[in-house]
Order: C-alpha cells, then sequence, then structure tokens
C-alpha cells in the first residue's frame, strides 16, 4: 500500500513536471520567433555593428589622450572583444526573453514593420553614423537653429516626442553609470597598494560633472532628433509621437533602455579593468 500512494505520487509529479515543460515551450518559442522579428525590425545587428566601431574607435582615442600614440594589436584585440557585436546580440537578446514582455510588444514591432517605422530606423543609423563627422555635426546644429528660428512650431514637436520617450534623462542616465562601471573597473583591478579612489569618491567626482552631462547629451539629443527628422512630413512626425505614447511603444522603449544600460555598463567595467591592466605594464 505505501508503494502504491509512493508510485502515484512521483507519477503526478512526472505529469506536472511534463505539463509544465509542454506549456512552456510553444510560448518560450513564440517569445523567441517574436524576438528575431523584432531584431530584424529595428536592424539592431546594424546598430550593434555601429556600436562597436564606435567603441574601438573610442578605445583607441583613450591611449592617444593619455599620450600612447602608438596601438597595440592585443588592445585593439581586448577592445573587439568588449565591444563585440555578436555578444551584445546574445546579451540583448537573452535578457529581453528574461523581461518575458514581448508578447505586449507585438503593435510596438508591427509599427517598426511599417513604411514610417522602417524609414525611422534607417534615417536613425545613418544619422548615428554621420554625427560622428564634424562637418555634419555643424550641419545638424544649423538645422536646429533654424527650427529655433523659423519653424517653432515643427521644434516643439520633436521636443515633445523627445520628452515622451525620456531621451534626455535616459541618455544622461547611462552616461553615468557607464562613467561609475568605467572607474570601478579601473580602480579595483589596480593593485591593492594603488586602489586610491573609493566608491564613494568615484560617485562624487561623477556627479561634479551632471550639469557638464546634462548639457552635452541635451545638445545631442537634440542635433540627433533634427539631423533624424528632417525628411519627416508632419503627418509622419505625429503618428510617431502618437506611437511614442502608446504603451506599447513605451514599453518597447524601456526594455531596450533597460538591456542597453546593462550592457553599457558592463563593457564599461571591462574597459576599465582592461586600461588599468595596460597602465600597469606601462602602455597607458
Amino acid at each position: 500500500m505505501p508503494y502504491y500512494f509512493c508510485n502515484t505520487f512521483f507519477k503526478k509529479i512526472i505529469i506536472q513536471i511534463f505539463l509544465i515543460i509542454f506549456l512552456t515551450l510553444p510560448t518560450l518559442a513564440t517569445e523567441k520567433v517574436e524576438i528575431n522579428r523584432l531584431y530584424q525590425a529595428l536592424n539592431l545587428k546594424g546598430l550593434f555593428q555601429e556600436l562597436q566601431e564606435e567603441g574601438i574607435i573610442a578605445g583607441t582615442e583613450m591611449l592617444k589622450d593619455g599620450g600612447q600614440s602608438q596601438q597595440s594589436q592585443a588592445w585593439v584585440i581586448t577592445l573587439k572583444e568588449i565591444y563585440s557585436a555578436e555578444s551584445l546580440e546574445e546579451f540583448f537578446k537573452s535578457e529581453l526573453l528574461k523581461l518575458n514582455v514581448v508578447e505586449k510588444m507585438v503593435n510596438a514591432i508591427n509599427f517598426y514593420e511599417t513604411p514610417l517605422g522602417k524609414k525611422l530606423i534607417k534615417d536613425e543609423l545613418i544619422t548615428r553614423r554621420a554625427l560622428t563627422n564634424e562637418s555634419k555635426k555643424i550641419q545638424a546644429k544649423k538645422i536646429l537653429n533654424q527650427l529655433k528660428y523659423f519653424k517653432p512650431n515643427r521644434l516643439k514637436l520633436y521636443q515633445k516626442i523627445i520628452e515622451e520617450n525620456n531621451y534626455i534623462e535616459d541618455n544622461i542616465s547611462s552616461s553615468m553609470n557607464s562613467n561609475l562601471a568605467f572607474y570601478q573597473g579601473y580602480s579595483l583591478s589596480l593593485p591593492s597598494d594603488k586602489q586610491g579612489l573609493l566608491e564613494a569618491e568615484i560617485i562624487s567626482k561623477i556627479w561634479k560633472n551632471e550639469n557638464e552631462t546634462r548639457e552635452r547629451m541635451t545638445e545631442w539629443v537634440l542635433g540627433f532628433t533634427a539631423f533624424t527628422f528632417k525628411d519627416l512630413t508632419s503627418k509622419e512626425l505625429n503618428l510617431y509621437l502618437e506611437f511614442s505614447e502608446s504603451t506599447s511603444g513605451k514599453l518597447l522603449n524601456n526594455s531596450i533602455n533597460y538591456i542597453l544600460d546593462k550592457a553599457f555598463e558592463d563593457q564599461s567595467y571591462k574597459l576599465g579593468q582592461a586600461f588599468a591592466i595596460l597602465s600597469e605594464q606601462g602602455g597607458a
């Protein structure tokens, strides 16, 4: 009799486990399909490749600023590993799956598969690449100044879109968190007798630059927006504002920012570690 109840008990557990797996697998498969749709619709492959290039350039410039004119092959390899587009893709998809919000983003994915959505994604990547060039930065400032004086209503529409997507505050927060991660990685990777910066001191240094960071990010976001939206009609801008105000649009925006902020902090920490090790080797 005891064996009967024991066998029945374990059979129930096995059935329950089987049902959980059986019911979960289709949902998981569907989520992965939607994540791949999202990845394609937002052209994140193109964005992550651009971010990799920007990271490598910034990393090499950092050595130049430190008085190191020649770049070692080892340092470039390290930068490629830190800013790997493939690693970022894997991290992004994994984190998005963990959030378990993809089903609520279907309307947002649908939007970015429309002609307007595709146009926005294409223009945003073009703008990001363009603004690495000084002449294009000057052009973006000119466009912004023209809007201020000749098309203030259009500029107000841009500002509404910026506010709805929280572009300025998110960029400021991301920049400051990445700076903190870099200094933490740098300080903690030095020999114990050289770890002069405590976390409180690091945070204090970063907050002292908060106004400068805010000014720089505000200018960058406004310039980026002015350059990206320059060919959009008023109807298209209002449609994008409507999307930005939607629950699905906000969820998508917040989820992407959350995941990328985590990724950027991790990259910055690793960069700080690598720079500390290079400094100890006399390479910076």
